[in-house]
């Protein structure tokens, strides 16, 4: 039994505009120095540009963007007898995987240069929309190590067959 008290999650309220709640949590995200209103307007002037490039609701592309990001399982070091392993898990939760699908883009578009922020995010989003760029590359990775390290899984099979769902979900489209 724990010793500490168990948290409640917190419930996130959706932005203004968009009346979206993965939009105000990249907000949160992008926020720095606890200027929200800058980072509302990198957001929504990168979500404008994208609806006026791809000629579709930006919220739409947005989230499709997200779910193409998102692992299906996640990678944690574990030391068993003087070696560190990387133990794989599927991700069950959908909050923990949408939280680090959106860390991936946030760091691409931080290590982008030579561009205005909204750029930046605009063009990441559109990558990750279209399936290329960094951010589905890092996932691509983690799912190789979590399939070359499956063996150390608990359940190595449910590892194996949420990889592989997702790898025929893509074929499929």
């Amino acid at each position: 039994m724990p010793r500490r008290p168990i948290k409640k999650k917190r419930t996130i309220s959706p932005d203004p505009v968009y009346n979206s709640i993965s939009v105000h949590m990249l907000v949160n995200r992008i926020l720095k120095n606890g200027k929200k209103s800058l980072a509302y307007r990198i957001v929504y002037n990168a979500l404008r540009e994208i609806g006026d490039i791809t000629q579709k609701n930006p919220v739409e592309v947005f989230e499709t963007a997200l779910d193409n990001v998102t692992p299906r399982v996640e990678v944690k070091p574990r030391r068993r007898g003087g070696a560190v392993q990387m133990v794989p898990r599927v991700l069950r939760s959908t909050d923990r995987a949408r939280a680090n699908s959106l860390r991936w883009i946030l760091e691409v578009c931080r290590k982008r240069t030579g561009q205005s922020m909204v750029s930046r995010l605009k063009y990441e989003i559109i990558e990750a929309y279209k399936k290329t760029g960094l951010a589905i590359k890092k996932r691509d990775e983690l799912h190789k190590i979590a399939l070359n390290n499956a063996m150390y899984a608990k359940r190595p099979q449910t590892v194996l067959n949420a990889i592989n769902q997702l790898n025929s979900e893509n074929d499929k489209k």
